[in-house]
């Protein structure tokens, strides 16, 4: 079996079996395609999420939960095991309230939004309460935060944009104690994207999980420690 589209008409997945396992749910950004190297271990079913890979975006924003929620009804009934790698991690965390699944594997993803001090003055905030002051548009505020956005924000188009805010945002703290399924949570080492601390303090709080740290890896980890990640999906 391959690529097909889903029951909505809009999103792709590759599916190798009828009955499948495990869903496997990409970071932002990416697509499937990230798990080329562990799905084929598995019944899975690697889902496009909508936005990205061959998947049609939506035309409007959705957080990470709105997400998980509209996925949901697309996911087989069969699957027991989420697979999600930052972007998808978020997402399936929420999953993790819609279903007792037997297993949620989460790699390097910022489930614990860390509240950064405030530093004072910057040109950037200068502009926000310029525009609060409606002395420059919306529109020029805009440019400006492509100027000074990450590169993923640069990237992407308008919806994804506000989708992008919402997922920055997206603090589950609350969530993960309630998580009643098993969950594998793998963080690198040298993460310089999601630091490894966030990976220990989801663990302190998520009451079934365990923690694996993989020395000199970094935050796209999905094909240089495929065979870990396979071992840890599997155990």
């Amino acid at each position: 079996m391959a690529y097909k589209i889903l029951k909505d008409d809009l999103t792709f997945a590759n599916v190798n079996s009828d009955n499948p396992k495990v869903c496997f749910l990409h970071g932002w950004g990416t697509s499937g395609k990230d798990f080329n190297k562990i799905e084929s271990h598995f019944d899975f079913i690697t889902i496009d999420i909508p936005g990205f890979g061959k998947s049609v975006p939506f035309t409007k924003s959705f957080s990470p939960k709105s997400y998980a929620e509209y996925l949901f009804k697309l996911i087989p009934e069969s699957v027991d095991v989420i697979v999600g790698h930052s972007f998808g991690g978020r997402i399936a965390a929420h999953l993790s309230q819609m279903q007792n699944y037997r297993k949620i594997v989460i790699i390097a993803s910022p489930l614990i939004r860390k509240i950064k001090p405030n530093n004072g003055f910057t040109i950037f905030k200068l502009y926000k309460f310029m525009n609060k002051l409606n002395i420059i548009s919306d529109r020029r505020l805009d440019e400006l935060k492509n100027k000074y956005g990450s590169e993923d924000y640069r990237n992407a188009n308008k919806v994804l944009k506000d989708t992008l805010v919402m997922a920055v945002n997206d603090d589950l703290s609350e969530i993960l104690p309630q998580i009643s399924s098993k969950v594998e949570l793998i963080y690198g080492q040298e993460d310089l994207v999601v630091p490894v601390k966030v990976g220990i303090d989801s663990s302190m709080i998520i009451p079934d999980s365990q923690l694996t740290i993989i020395p000199d890896e970094g935050h796209n980890m999905l094909r240089s420690s495929a065979e870990k990640i396979i071992e840890i999906i599997k155990r």
